[in-house]
């Protein structure tokens, strides 16, 4: 009796064990986790907010690849800002990072009646996905203050004081950075060229205001920074995206610093 009670017990761990592993959604979205990462070995899990690198490939119902980005650049986005389709949001939300998962996403939790026709899906069209979680980024948010320059910084995420490596004049910046106007138009990032943009700080290489923005940043803080014209580009502007007297709105990381002595 009392094997057979050990036997049941066994067997109903093991059916909680695969419910975890495997589910489907009332309106059809399936989920199923092929890796899984072992709890000691994931600290945070995919949240609203976050920022998301991931792999993926995609096929239609009888394996034809459609696209994959498998062992390539990972596809970034932010977790809940409506940057992918919403059968994605939710498959990548609880995620720990190296997580993989077959994803069975409907169409009207797809690209819906419209489709996708550079992809050739069709109105409707069931998607099917294997994904994993490569990175996850939550940022920390700091501090907000304006400079004598009346130049706004924000900052998006910080990095605590005793871990904090610090700029000073002389070190050389390597910044990650997306450039907007205040009415919203792109201008210009450096990730549409793959590569950081460098210059050593306070060294008149860049407008003065990006310089004032950057100096006591810390190595892996992120800031939103707001350039008033006359620390920008100017009455003159920048022909042809900047126009004359245009306050400049600054997206920008510090990914790298090389303090001076360490040249």
């Amino acid at each position: 009796m009392r094997v057979i009670l050990l036997c049941l017990l066994v067997a109903a761990c093991f059916a909680e064990e695969e419910q975890k592993l495997q589910w489907k959604d009332e309106d059809g979205l399936e989920i199923k986790i092929i890796r899984p990462i072992k709890a000691e070995k994931c600290p945070i899990k995919s949240q609203e907010g976050d920022v998301l690198d991931q792999w993926y490939k995609l096929t239609d119902k009888e394996g034809t690849e459609i696209g994959s980005n498998f062992n390539k650049k990972p596809y970034t986005f932010t977790l809940g800002k409506g940057q992918v389709i919403p059968g994605m949001e939710r498959a990548m939300t609880g995620m720990c990072k190296g997580e993989k998962r077959k994803v069975v996403i409907p169409g009207n939790l797809g690209f819906g009646a419209k489709g996708r026709e550079r992809d050739n899906i069709k109105e409707d069209q069931t998607l099917y996905y294997t994904v994993q979680l490569v990175d996850l980024f939550r940022a920390v948010p700091g501090e907000k203050w304006t400079t004598d320059e009346g130049i706004v910084i924000e900052q998006t995420h910080k990095i605590e004081a005793d871990k904090c490596k610090k700029s000073k004049t002389g070190d050389t910046i390597h910044q990650q950075y997306v450039l907007h106007l205040e009415d919203g138009t792109f201008v210009d990032s450096s990730f549409s060229r793959n590569a950081p943009f460098i210059f050593k700080l306070n060294n008149n290489e860049v407008i003065k205001g990006m310089d004032i923005a950057m100096t006591g940043m810390c190595e892996g803080e992120r800031r939103q920074v707001i350039i008033p014209s006359d620390f920008g580009y100017g009455d003159d502007g920048r022909t042809p995206s900047i126009p004359g007297k245009a306050r400049l709105y600054f997206d920008i990381t510090l990914e790298k610093l090389i303090q001076r002595d360490e040249l």
